[in-house]
């Protein structure tokens, strides 16, 4: 054999060790809910999402965003970046809320443009940015790069009486339920893609070009309405009440929480923020239903064993504590807290605790995992490199039982595995995950007077300040702080080093007049009720030296090597 003949036969090898890795590459379909707590009960009305981790996935314990507000939120699971690295601050246009600077850079940086190039069909339908769509920020007619099919909706949450942007073409949509409510809208346009995207094929996974989706719908965002067959359920519920609910904090909290007016509730704003709890759980219903109809096309094409489905929210929210009614923005566990549930496919093991009291074994017992790590995670999925500007990790090491290092690879039953690892990753016990203790969340404050009702009088710089609430601000343009939030070792770490008392704390310093610092040692206080930075007598609070330098640190950070 000549040389030529030897070359030519090289490359139609690896050619053809390509396309066998393309065919074998996995759906990934990841469903971003809004404002979907976990620690008041936000998963509890899924009963079909939560049936089918039983079977099939796991759910996180300790998943957090790095952000507890929508765009900047979205931003960071979009790129895989803190908010002081993607420069998305707020909610606002000037705040590079889908500006002109966001799509002049980090958009075009997402983990879909990554799977669009790599091959991927990709899919965005629902809530993108909360200012997308409007005129200042390119209208309808933009489409963020990286997706092959574009449902997007213009602005923020909302049910019925939206417009879409639809491929870039403009569509308006009404207040008739059967052709409008927008959840189930979104599911059939995701449906309709999947069906339409070429999944099906022989056992050797033959015409098989694999799929991205993102469904972002509006649930459970305000203004929390239900689809008409949900409007009765769950009557009598209540929202929970912790320790901190309607508990109107002393000196020890920033100065937007102990606002006036002073002193609990009444009766009325309790009902109110009931109501809203129940109206939440009405709204999950329909995106409950959604998950269960695409699980259920997926299995009808024979795709269930090729495709990870991800679950999870771009923050929490707070009901009733410390006498704030509803809404989110502050650093406290309600409002930073997320689900985070994953549904693998079929002939992946998962890695899940054996060693919990959860009889159906479904939890990943793990340190912190942050929403700046879906993004590698979903590239690491696909088996593409992960950018090394991308301050988050991959979770695969995690999920999956076993993730072995490149020499390992020959040995994996998952074809996919020995065609398409090809990366230097090391196992999970030398993992960087082992070392994670602490992460940052930041938060930027902001005011918009539209947002605040007449009869409350109120600083000029706070918004979201309604009657109907008692004049309760949620925001403010001085609510900006950074914290370092640090929990303990996974629980099996703790068992075989024989420690329970290791950290799980809250540190924060605000950037107000007063340079507040809020510290929490969570461990013995989970509702966050005493601030140990507080000092009685001088009515003040004391920095510490070593976890300022710490957060100072954390707050320059860039790439997942220096955000460690």
């Amino acid at each position: 054999m000549n040389d030529k003949v030897a070359l030519v036969i090289i490359i139609i090898s690896l050619w053809l060790s390509n396309s066998d890795c393309k065919l074998l590459q996995p759906n990934i379909i990841v469903i971003l809910i809004d404002d979907l707590d976990v620690a008041l009960g936000g998963l509890e009305p899924m009963a079909i999402t939560r049936r089918l981790v039983a079977q099939h996935g796991a759910t996180f314990t300790n998943a957090f965003v790095s952000t507890p507000v929508c765009c900047p939120s979205r931003s960071s699971i979009l790129t895989g970046k803190y908010v002081h690295n993607h420069r998305v601050i707020n909610n606002t246009a000037s705040g590079n809320c889908g500006s002109r600077q966001w799509q002049n850079g980090p958009e075009r940086k997402t983990m879909a443009t990554y799977l669009q190039a790599d091959g991927y069909a990709t899919f965005y339908g629902g809530k993108y940015l909360n200012q997308y769509g409007r005129n200042e920020t390119g209208g309808v007619e933009h489409v963020p790069p990286g997706y092959d099919r574009w449902v997007g909706l213009v602005g923020n949450s909302r049910y019925y009486n939206y417009t879409l942007s639809v491929d870039g073409q403009a569509r308006d949509h009404g207040d008739d339920y059967h052709l409008d409510y927008l959840t189930d809208v979104l599911a059939k346009e995701a449906l309709d893609f999947i069906d339409g995207t070429s999944l099906s094929g022989g056992t050797d996974g033959s015409n098989h070009r694999p799929l991205f989706a993102v469904i972002a719908p509006p649930a459970c965002h305000s203004p929390f309405t239900p689809a008409p067959q949900f409007a009765r359920k769950f009557s009598g519920r209540r929202a929970p009440r912790w320790p901190s609910f309607n508990r109107h904090p002393g000196l020890d909290k920033h100065w937007l929480v102990r606002q006036a007016p002073q002193g609990p509730l009444p009766k009325e704003i309790i009902d109110q923020v009931d109501h809203i709890f129940r109206q939440r759980w009405r709204t999950l219903l329909s995106v409950d239903q959604m998950i269960g109809k695409i699980v259920k096309l997926l299995g009808r094409k024979g795709q269930l064993d090729r495709t990870w489905l991800v679950v999870t929210s771009d923050h929490g929210y707070h009901l009733g504590q410390f006498t704030l009614p509803v809404d989110k923005r502050l650093p406290y566990e309600t409002d930073v807290r997320v689900p985070l549930l994953v549904i693998a496919p079929g002939n992946q093991t998962l890695n899940k605790n054996s060693n919990n009291n959860n009889k159906d074994n479904t939890e990943i017992d793990s340190l912190a995992v942050v929403s700046i790590d879906l993004a590698p995670t979903i590239l690491d999925m696909a088996a593409l490199p992960v950018p090394s500007d991308m301050d988050g990790l991959s979770l695969l090491p995690l999920i999956l039982s076993r993730h072995p290092p490149a020499e390992e690879v020959s040995g994996v039953g998952d074809p996919w595995d020995r065609v398409c690892r090809i990366d230097d990753r090391p196992p999970s016990s030398a993992h960087p995950w082992r070392k994670r203790r602490s992460f940052l969340i930041e938060y930027h404050g902001e005011a918009d007077l539209d947002d605040v009702d007449l009869q409350c009088q109120q600083d000029p710089n706070t918004t979201l300040c309604l009657k109907d609430f008692g004049c309760k601000c949620q925001d403010a343009a001085n609510n900006t702080y950074v914290c370092l939030r640090t929990l303990p070792p996974a629980r099996q770490q703790q068992q075989q080093t024989g420690k329970n008392n290791e950290e799980n704390s809250l540190y924060c310093q605000f950037d107000d007049s007063e340079k507040f610092v809020e510290y929490y040692n969570l461990r013995d206080d989970p509702y966050q009720l005493d601030n140990l930075a507080y000092r009685r007598s001088c009515n003040c609070t004391t920095a510490d030296p070593r976890r300022r330098k710490l957060l100072a640190r954390y707050a320059k950070c860039r790439g997942s090597v220096n955000c460690f």
